[in-house]
């Protein structure tokens, strides 16, 4: 099943008056965006209405995988020099970990498993100059945003989640239908769009991990779900369910649609590795 642009996500056989909102940090900060040029200060400002979020943004800066060349610890200084589209990353990637109903083990997985993604979805935009890297990062961050749905609402998904994530189930989408009506990329493209997030996102939620993109022509959407869909792989290589699994980047349907060399793709996310083992603790605790 697929949607053309311009179209919607919300005909599917799911409850969608049980979504959740987006977070109030998050509507404030997009809305203060959205507006004229807004300053750093006022864009710290509504941040630092959210300690929590506040802390962690801050945190996540100062790893080197955001190369800031001092420590930074004001919040108007980290955005003129990340600049608000990073900023802006950070704090959506925050928010998202507050929205699970309570913040269990699946819960942290499936933080960890999204982070990962995002991260390791930027890396690639950036080294392979494919798609903007912060628009990398958002799309990388809510591909599983379905999932979060579904263990919110469904007492039975949890077990599901992480048996299916931990073994790379190809047969997901399948028994999603069976058991909760829709899949939960359906889902995750009927919330970003319920959020009017950008169309991109939804159609990445959508196609993240089988980029059937036959219909589309926006080069950017498909680079950004290729994108994506290597990145992916990446929570699996540190272990996020179960055991650490090797990469299978000759296999990648992301690799293929985009037509990478295999060797270039290895180097950068042996790269991304090693940076995020260097930071893992700032990125996740």
């Amino acid at each position: 099943m697929g949607w053309l642009m311009g179209g919607t996500f919300q005909d599917i056989n799911f409850d969608l008056d049980k979504l959740p909102t987006m977070p109030l940090v998050a509507v404030q900060m997009m809305k203060l965006l959205n507006s004229s040029e807004p300053s750093a200060g006022a864009l710290a400002k509504v941040i630092a209405k959210d300690s929590a979020v506040s802390a962690r943004v801050l945190q996540i800066a100062n790893s080197s995988f955001y190369s800031m060349s001092r420590q930074v610890t004001s919040l108007s200084t980290a955005i003129v020099i990340l600049g608000e589209p990073t900023v802006k990353s950070l704090v959506m990637a925050v928010c998202l970990r507050g929205m699970n109903q309570s913040l269990g083990d699946v819960e942290r997985l499936l933080w960890e498993d999204s982070m990962v993604c995002a991260l390791g979805s930027r890396h690639l935009a950036r080294k392979l100059l494919l798609a903007d890297p912060e628009e990398a990062f958002m799309a990388g961050l809510f591909r599983h945003i379905g999932l979060v749905v579904l263990k919110n609402q469904a007492s039975t998904a949890a077990d599901f989640i992480v048996k299916s994530l931990m073994k790379s189930s190809k047969t997901m989408a399948e028994q999603e239908r069976e058991m909760f009506g829709a899949t939960h990329a359906e889902i995750g493209a009927a919330v970003l769009e319920h959020w009017k997030l950008s169309e991109v996102l939804s159609l990445v939620a959508m196609h993240h991990s089988d980029v059937a993109l036959d219909e589309v022509t926006d080069k950017n959407i498909i680079n950004i779900t290729g994108l994506v869909n290597i990145a992916g792989q990446l929570p699996g290589c540190f272990g996020i369910f179960g055991q650490p699994r090797e990469l299978k980047l000759e296999d990648s349907p992301g690799r293929k649609l985009l037509d990478l060399d295999i060797e270039h793709v290895e180097d950068i996310v042996h790269e991304f590795k090693n940076i995020f083992e260097e930071n893992r603790s700032a990125f996740l605790s």
